[in-house]
């Protein structure tokens, strides 16, 4: 999947207009910036939509998002603009969807959804992000001599007009951190996710992690997702949920 690298020209034609024409037929320059700094590094994905066809897209750098240098010229019809901030390996895939890539994690990503309407000359369109991924730390109590992990999904990316998931296969195997592994997952459509634990001779056991997490109460539908941590004993077969800010840490035993 290409990387859109500069904001790519309007595919409508628009002219120039005088003062004395009538101005319903002119463009707009319609500026997009943050109610915030930026939270995570990487480039800036702004896609403005109307009438559910982008007509505006591109990718330009978090600092020249964050000094408010992300203006476009715009229909004057009503727009929805989103943006997904933090890229850094995803890319943009036809322009509909960001996609994950191949045995590669989740972006840490924000991202948000804001309506417009551009009638004047000039509009401003200020957006709120929201965390749209979760870091997972796992360890695993049990684990075989020289054995490896494995995390498995359905979710590819994310809708670009909607930012819901979007259904795709979904695998890798989480980085090494300390005396555990650490993951980025996007948001979830479902409870499919799954941990495998492999060794030289073959697989030797699949946890189910989807249901797990969802065990303890935690909901992919808040608007910034929380981080959590997983602690699996192969030899109990149960496991230890604790999600960030909930309850001081509280943490959730369960048998699978």
């Amino acid at each position: 999947m290409d990387r859109i690298l500069c904001l790519l020209p309007l595919s409508l034609a628009l002219c120039a207009c005088s003062v004395k024409e009538d101005r319903s037929a002119c463009p707009c320059e319609l500026s997009i910036r943050s109610a915030e700094p930026l939270m995570t590094e990487g480039s800036v994905l702004v896609s403005v939509f109307q009438e559910g066809s982008i007509v505006r897209q591109g990718m330009l750098s978090g600092e020249d998002f964050d000094s408010g240098k992300c203006t476009v010229t715009v229909p004057r019809k009503p727009s929805t603009v989103t943006v997904f901030t933090g890229i850094t390996l995803m890319s943009a895939a036809g322009g509909r969807w960001l996609g994950i890539p191949a045995e590669g994690q989740c972006d840490e990503v924000y991202s948000c959804s804001e309506p417009v309407d551009p009638r004047g000359d000039e509009c401003e369109c200020t957006v709120v992000l929201h965390k749209n991924f979760a870091r997972l730390d796992i360890a695993v109590i049990g684990m075989p001599e020289g054995a490896s992990l494995r995390i498995e999904g359905s979710v590819q990316g994310y809708d670009l007009l909607s930012l819901d998931p979007c259904e795709g296969d979904f695998g890798c195997e989480p980085e090494e951190n300390g005396a555990g592994w650490r993951l980025r997952l996007p948001r979830q459509r479902d409870d499919s996710l799954t941990l495998e634990v492999a060794s030289g001779i073959g697989t030797v056991g699949t946890v189910p992690l989807g249901a797990i997490i969802a065990a303890c109460g935690y909901s992919y539908d808040e608007p910034d997702l929380p981080d959590m941590s997983v602690t699996v004993d192969l030899t109990r077969k149960d496991a230890f949920v604790r999600v960030a800010g909930w309850e001081n840490g509280e943490s959730y035993s369960i048998v699978f």
